[in-house]
């Protein structure tokens, strides 16, 4: 994600903008000829989302992204909802959904170290 835009909707939605820069590089080698976004940069984006809202400051697992769609670089709107530990992401075009998931905010890097172990 080279640029976006967040814009806050009440005290627990967040929706705004995801650009993926066509012209980027990596595009160039996923896919040749038929450029796709990939996964970990999408769920990526939403990391460093949440980290400039300040709701997600330290670690973050990873749980049940599932991506509907390929997605081809360009523009997306995004939805993040704030739950008491976890931030539910949405990426869509108009109101087809295209990749979902839940970032689980770790309160602290004890919980973060066996995360990491257990999906070793």
């Amino acid at each position: 994600m080279n640029r976006g835009k967040i814009a806050e909707e009440n005290r627990n939605i967040y929706n705004g903008t995801f650009c993926f820069d066509p012209a980027d590089r990596i595009y160039g080698d996923h896919f040749p000829g038929n450029p796709v976004v990939p996964g970990s940069l999408i769920v990526h984006a939403f990391v460093e989302a949440g980290r400039k809202m300040g709701i997600a400051p330290g670690c973050c697992a990873i749980e049940n992204f599932k991506f509907r769609e390929f997605v081809p670089p360009g523009d997306y709107t995004f939805s993040m909802e704030l739950l008491p530990d976890r931030l539910r992401c949405r990426l869509y075009q108009e109101d087809r959904p295209l990749a979902t998931g839940i970032l689980k905010i770790c309160q602290d890097n004890r919980i973060h170290k066996i995360l990491f172990q257990v999906n070793k």
